[in-house]
C-alpha cells in the first residue's frame, strides 16, 4: 500500500485571511463550516488535496523547504501573474524568458512561496 497527500498545509498568524486569499488563487471556498477566528481553516477543491490552514505565533523566517507549482487553467501564465497580484500575492522572483518558458515566484500574504508555470498550451502551441 502507499500513502496519498491528504492535504498541504499552511502557518499563518490568520489562518481564516490566508485560506480566503487561497480560496481566491484556487477558485474554490472556504469550507462552510469554518468563520474568521478559526485556528483551522480548510479549502476542499475537488480532485486535488485539500489546502489546510493553521493559526500559529511564529512568524516566518526563511524559505519554504516545499512549495506549491500552481498551472492556470484556463488562461495564460502571465494573466494569471496578474490576476494572483491583484489578489494580493506580491512577485519576489521573475525567472519568466524572452522564449515564453519559464516560471514566476510568487509570495501569498503570509510570505509563502508559491510558483506560477506555464499552461498547458503555452507548453505545447
Amino acid at each position: 500500500m502507499v500513502s496519498f497527500i491528504r492535504n498541504v498545509s499552511f502557518d499563518s498568524a490568520d489562518a481564516y485571511a490566508l485560506a480566503s486569499f487561497w480560496a481566491g488563487v484556487v477558485g474554490h471556498p472556504v469550507h462552510p463550516d469554518c468563520a474568521p477566528g478559526d485556528e483551522e481553516v480548510v479549502i476542499e477543491p475537488p480532485g486535488a488535496p485539500r489546502l489546510f490552514f493553521q493559526t500559529v505565533p511564529e512568524p516566518k523566517t526563511v524559505k519554504n523547504r516545499v512549495h506549491v507549482c500552481l498551472q492556470p487553467g484556463d488562461r495564460p501564465r502571465d494573466a494569471e501573474i496578474e490576476r494572483l497580484l491583484a489578489l494580493g500575492a506580491v512577485l519576489a522572483a521573475d525567472h519568466r524568458d524572452a522564449g515564453g518558458g519559464g516560471w514566476a515566484v510568487l509570495l501569498d500574504p503570509a510570505g509563502n512561496e508559491f510558483c506560477v508555470t506555464r499552461a498547458e498550451d503555452e507548453r505545447h502551441p
